[in-house]
C-alpha cells in the first residue's frame, strides 16, 4: 500500500463518509418522530439532482442559488407528503410502506417521462484539482465534504439548540408526553419531512455534477442509508454519523484493494453485527432522535 493511494483512497472515504451522513441523518430524522420508514427518500435524492440538471443546464441558474431551490422545494413536497398521506396511517407500518413504494415507482416513472431514459451530466462546477505533499485532491469532491459536513452540523446546531429542535426531540422521546406539554405534535411531523425530504435532494444536487444523473440513481444511496441507520441503531442520530462514517471508509478502502467482494463484505458485516447486537453498534448513544 503505496502512501498516496492511501492517502487518495482516505480522502475518497471521506467524501463518501460525509455524504451517507447527509442522506442518513435526513432518513433518521423522519424515522425518529414519524416512526416511519420513508422509502420515498432514494426518490427524492432523484429529483434533487434532476433539478439541479434542469436549472444549470436549462435554465442557466447559479449552483448555490439551485441547491437552496431543490431544498425548498424538496421540503415543501415532503412535508405535503406527510400531511396528506403519511398523517392518516401514523403508527401503521404497512400502509406507510406501500405509500412509500408507491410514491418511489410514480416519481421515477415521471422522471423517465420528463427526461428520457438517456443519462443526463452536468459539467463540473468546481474546477481544478488541489496540490498537498505531491498527492492531487479534486476541489469537486472536496466541496461534496464541505457542503455535507456544514448540513449535517448545522442540523446538529438546530436540534441541540433551537426550541423548535427541542420539541423534535421531545416528540422523538414520547409523543403523548410532547403534545401534553403544548408541542404542536403535526406541525413538527411536518417540519421533520421538510427537512429530510430537503437534505436528500440537496444530496442529490452536490453529486450531481459527479455521477451520471438518471431515474434510478437514488436507490443505491437509500440502500447504504438504511445499512447505516439500522448498523448505527434506528433513530440514534449520532449513531447514524458514526455508521455512514464506519461504512464509508470500509467501502472506500474495500473498493480500493478488493474490488466488488468489499460489496459483499459490507452486508455480511451489518448481518453478523445484527447477529449479536440487533439495536445497532452506537443505539447506546444519548441524544436519539
Amino acid at each position: 500500500m503505496t502512501a498516496i493511494v492511501f492517502s487518495q483512497t482516505f480522502f475518497n472515504a471521506l467524501m463518501l463518509s460525509s455524504l451517507y451522513s447527509l442522506v442518513a441523518v435526513g432518513l433518521t430524522l423522519v424515522f425518529g418522530i414519524m416512526h416511519v420508514i420513508n422509502f420515498a427518500h432514494g426518490a427524492f435524492i432523484m429529483l434533487g439532482a434532476y433539478a439541479t440538471f434542469f436549472l444549470l443546464t436549462e435554465l442557466g441558474l447559479g449552483y448555490w442559488p439551485t441547491l437552496i431551490l431543490c431544498f425548498l422545494a424538496a421540503g415543501v413536497g415532503g412535508a405535503i407528503i406527510e400531511r396528506f398521506l403519511y398523517h392518516r396511517f401514523w403508527g401503521q407500518a404497512l400502509p406507510c410502506l406501500v405509500v412509500a413504494i408507491g410514491l418511489t415507482n410514480i416519481l421515477q416513472n415521471g422522471s423517465l417521462v420528463l427526461f428520457g431514459i438517456t443519462e443526463k451530466s452536468i459539467n463540473s462546477i468546481f474546477h481544478g484539482v488541489i496540490s498537498m505533499f505531491g498527492l492531487r485532491f479534486s476541489l469537486e469532491r472536496l466541496m461534496v465534504i464541505c457542503i455535507s459536513t456544514v448540513l449535517v452540523i448545522s442540523l446538529m446546531i438546530f436540534l441541540k439548540k433551537t426550541k423548535t429542535g427541542q420539541a423534535m426531540r421531545a416528540m422523538a422521546q414520547d409523543y403523548d408526553a410532547a403534545a401534553l406539554q403544548g408541542v404542536k405534535c403535526h406541525q413538527i411531523a411536518m417540519l421533520a419531512m421538510f427537512i429530510g425530504c430537503g437534505f436528500a435532494a440537496l444530496a442529490g444536487g452536490i453529486i450531481a455534477p459527479l455521477f451520471a444523473v438518471h431515474a434510478y440513481m437514488g436507490e443505491t444511496l437509500l440502500t447504504k442509508a438504511f445499512l447505516i441507520i439500522i448498523l448505527g441503531g434506528m433513530g440514534s442520530f449520532p449513531g447514524a454519523i458514526l455508521a455512514a462514517v464506519l461504512v464509508g471508509f470500509m467501502e472506500s478502502f474495500g473498493m480500493t484493494y478488493l474490488g466488488y467482494y468489499s460489496q459483499i463484505l459490507i452486508f455480511v458485516f451489518v448481518i453478523l453485527v445484527l447477529v449479536k447486537k440487533p439495536t445497532g453498534l452506537f443505539s447506546g448513544i444519548v441524544f436519539k432522535i
